[in-house]
């Protein structure tokens, strides 16, 4: 399973980094919309049973997502990346008091259902707005996801002992998740370095990556819960080692807003 995930990410990893960098807005607002759809018929597979149902919430987001691009206004904008912080926040208190009792309830499948919806959109928009700011700074963002992750994945293997939520997450180690901080917090400092931030500026984008870190992990707990209730491993198998699209941007989608709406207080 490592080698696969090794192999696929080498080649896709290149393939992401020349599109953040080099494609203008608008083509990457729509590459970014396939993989979203493609994320959002992972998500209505695993809280819809009906094939119609599905198409509905596919065509509901991409609604949403072309709403959003063509008619909400900047401070449009920021109203929906601090609403969605918040709700991250809380994703994170819920998480926190989960039971396996709750799976298969109508209640938790309903919550699932229209998270989705939020979810999706919101960080995919916020990508967008990244990218409008500074092409540099989504690909910070990516590669500060990525980094985290594998941080994440060493330090657990190497030390993990103590479960972060075995009812969720078996993998997941709460030294993995010190792993994923220290991890960020070095290279959030060589990007501050990189960006040439002063001083009290460097020492706020650090905190910033490192709190968006955390965040990524509440949104990977959250699609464990997803998948958990639905009964499945993976959200899909379109990438070899890694499962579906929605186990590779479920980090991105939950850290996004926070980040995005950290940026423009500094």
């Amino acid at each position: 399973m490592l080698r696969q995930r090794i192999i696929t990410g080498l080649i896709l990893a290149p393939l992401v980094l020349s599109a953040l960098l080099w494609m203008p807005s608008q083509p990457l607002a729509f590459l970014l919309a396939v993989f979203a759809m493609i994320g959002a018929w992972e998500w209505a597979s695993m809280v819809l049973q009906k094939t119609s149902a599905k198409i509905a919430f596919v065509a509901l987001c991409v609604g949403f997502m072309a709403f959003a691009y063509y008619w909400l206004t900047a401070e449009h904008y920021q109203l929906l990346m601090l609403l969605m912080s918040i709700y991250w926040v809380f994703a994170l208190v819920l998480l926190s008091f989960y039971e396996p009792g709750w799976l298969g309830s109508p209640i938790l499948r309903s919550f699932l259902k229209q998270s989705g919806y939020f979810i999706i959109v919101s960080g995919w928009l916020a990508l967008i707005m990244l990218h409008k700011v500074e092409a540099s700074l989504l690909l910070y963002f990516f590669l500060l996801i990525w980094v985290a992750d594998i941080a994440a994945y060493f330090a657990g293997k190497r030390f993990g002992r103590n479960k972060l939520a075995a009812e969720l997450s078996p993998g997941k180690t709460r030294e993995g998740v010190l792993g994923a901080l220290i991890g960020t917090s070095v290279f959030a400092v060589l990007a501050a370095q990189w960006f040439e931030y002063n001083a009290i500026t460097a020492v706020y984008f650090v905190l910033l990556s490192v709190f968006s870190a955390l965040i990524s992990v509440v949104g990977d707990l959250f699609e464990s819960l997803l998948k958990r209730n639905a009964g499945v491993k993976d959200s899909g198998s379109i990438f070899p080692g890694h499962g579906g699209v929605l186990d590779r941007i479920d980090s991105l989608l939950a850290a996004a807003p926070g980040f995005v709406l950290g940026l423009t207080w500094l």
